[in-house]
């Protein structure tokens, strides 16, 4: 696990302690208290130990704004120190022991520590380093680092072990600022850069993230640091009360990406690095990937991982306009926040809405504004969405070809995603069918739930693979999987005699027909949707509904444990979580089947 902290070695001697940051400052003082007095006593004449020391979050996850804000209150109570490698012990040095043996070493010092412990042991796993960082970035975590297992102990980076981060995130020197236009507020901006070939090159502006006292507190250090020019290596945007400063402070940013002509967006403040001299700041970039996994748990091979690409890491080409505008104002859900829910749910996502005909929910104005269902291109369209004629009534068809193309979406204010039941190059053969559980109001959830699991029996029985999601809202989606072959007739009838068969088996519990009056009290299976032209929402799109919830594919297990309809909201743990799990439609269309006849 990737720690969002202070890196830390503590020596041990006798009952003394030091901690010494990685430039081999003393910060014992800084952080004493428990984590001193829980090392002093540790059964051994001596050590010398590798960790890093953090504040954790409600979440569970540590956070670097937190450290900065305890260390700035002088408190203590709250520090933890994971220690994940031992270098001496007992006048031994281990350097040269393989990493595990170290870290046997380390735990066995340890012993066993109460749940409370300021003292942790930085366990680790021995699985692919892909898999490792998917999970690490739902949980929310900053990353992980990838070690051999059977590597020396080094100081400094090299071949034998990598860094994998979830957000682009890193160190930048500070060389000016702008100063708040409000009473109060201390700083607007500041103006950040990193070192190349001897010079301070601009990486742009940092406007979030500033605490009313941290930006207060960062002002008056700055303006202790004032300077009469410029010191980057070429000429930068100006500002209202532009002031320079000479560039010794370095600051932790978080953010989105790098633009063409390496200027940082999105850019959130996270905290002073005092342990990180500026003239080593230099613009950090992705390492290629260093091979695969070769050990699993349990094995006897030195496990060697790769650096990957984080879920949720997708770029795009499109830029949004007001990326902070919210869609959902009461969730606090942005065009920003929709655009990153695609980006984690893309790999997953992507089979079932490119290259197939789409209609679109809009809500340029959030979704307690107008909504539009728009099936045809408008004025202002983005290129990125893709447009081609219907050959049976030249009528437009709306498509997308990649990532591009849902940031697009994003941008146009999309909040549902809908899409027709086959490809654009197959347009009269369907490749799935849907049915659509809409209970009438009133009706309960449990009784929703047990018609879904109805619907998988009877499929069952006429050995049509099946799948279901939640709607995001009062039902659940059931869906076939077909080979395309059949025509939309075929299919369509195939559908509305499903749904007859299951009127007349429970005619209090189901109806196949749409009228209000013969829905009352019961659920309308809607076969309806797998005609031509009709549409359903897509596999992991938002619905523009109270909760900002997403439509999400689950397994039939998760039914049966009793899933609500609405389970999933965007960017919530829960959904994370539900994330982190294996993707139960991977297989979706290798499931399908040609739809017989009879």
């Amino acid at each position: 696990m990737k720690f969002d902290g202070y890196r830390m070695q503590a020596q041990i001697a006798g009952t003394k302690v030091r901690l010494l940051t990685r430039t081999g400052l003393d910060w014992t003082e800084k952080f004493g208290g428990e984590i001193v007095a829980e090392l002093a006593g540790l059964k051994c004449s001596d050590a010398i130990i590798d960790g890093e020391i953090v504040v954790l979050a409600d979440s569970g996850v540590s956070s670097f704004s937190l450290l900065q804000q305890d260390l700035s209150a002088n408190r203590t109570n709250r520090f933890i120190y994971y220690v994940f490698d031992l270098m001496h012990l007992d006048g031994k040095d281990l350097r040269r022991e393989p990493l595990v043996e170290r870290k046997q070493a380390l735990q066995d010092l340890l012993g066993k520590q109460p749940k409370n412990a300021a003292v942790r042991f930085s366990d680790h796993f021995s699985e692919p380093g892909k898999i490792m960082l998917e999970h690490a970035c739902r949980m929310g975590l900053e990353g992980v680092v990838s070690k051999r297992a059977d590597a020396p102990y080094r100081s400094d980076r090299g071949p034998t072990w990598v860094k994998s981060k979830c957000t682009a995130r890193q160190e930048f020197v500070i060389g000016g600022y702008l100063p708040s236009e409000k009473t109060g507020r201390g700083l607007r901006s500041l103006l950040v850069g990193y070192h190349e070939g001897g010079k301070l090159h601009y990486a742009g502006r940092v406007g979030t993230g500033f605490s009313a006292k941290g930006a207060t507190d960062l002002k008056t250090k700055l303006d202790a640091l004032q300077a009469k020019s410029s010191p980057f290596d070429a000429a930068v945007p100006k500002g209202k009360g532009l002031v320079w400063v000479k560039p010794e402070l370095v600051g932790e940013v978080e953010f989105r990406s790098w633009t063409s002509d390496r200027i940082i967006r999105h850019a959130s403040f996270q905290g002073l690095r005092e342990d990180k001299p500026a003239e080593e700041v230099v613009q950090e970039k992705p390492k290629a990937s260093t091979g695969k996994s070769t050990a699993g748990r349990g094995s006897a091979k030195p496990a060697s991982v790769s650096a990957a690409q984080p879920a949720g890491s997708m770029t795009t080409t499109v830029k949004l306009s007001h990326p902070d505008k919210l869609l959902w104002p009461d969730e606090k859900i942005s065009k920003q926040g929709l655009l990153d829910h695609y980006a984690l749910v893309w790999p997953r996502m992507e089979q079932f809405v490119v290259n197939r005909p789409l209609s679109l929910v809009r809500a340029p104005d959030g979704v307690g504004g107008p909504r539009f269902f728009q099936k045809h291109a408008s004025a202002g369209m983005s290129d990125k969405i893709g447009r081609m004629k219907d050959p049976n009534d030249g009528e437009e068809i709306l498509f997308i070809r990649d990532f591009d193309g849902v940031a697009a979406l994003v941008q146009y204010g999309v909040v549902e995603i809908h899409i027709w039941g086959c490809m654009t190059d197959k347009l009269e053969q369907p490749d799935q069918i849907i049915f659509d559980l809409d209970p009438d109001e009133g009706v309960d959830v449990k009784a929703v739930r047990e018609a879904a699991l109805d619907i998988r029996g009877k499929l069952d029985e006429l050995s049509l693979s099946n799948f279901v999601k939640t709607s995001g809202g009062k039902g659940y989606h059931v869906l076939v999987p077909l080979k395309p072959s059949a025509d939309w007739e075929a299919v369509k009838t195939f559908a509305h005699d499903f749904a007859k068969a299951l009127e007349q088996g429970a005619p209090d519990r189901y109806t196949a027909t749409l009228s209000k009056k013969a829905r009352t009290g019961k659920i309308f299976v809607d076969y309806l949707r797998n005609g031509r032209g009709s549409t359903t929402v897509a596999p992991y799109s938002s619905r523009a509904k109270k909760g900002a919830t997403v439509s999400m594919p689950v397994t039939w297990a998760e039914i049966e444990a009793g899933l609500a309809p609405n389970a999933f909201p965007i960017g919530d743990k829960t959904t994370l979580k539900q994330l982190a799990q294996a993707d139960p439609w991977a297989d979706f269309f290798k499931e399908g089947k040609v739809l017989g006849r009879g």
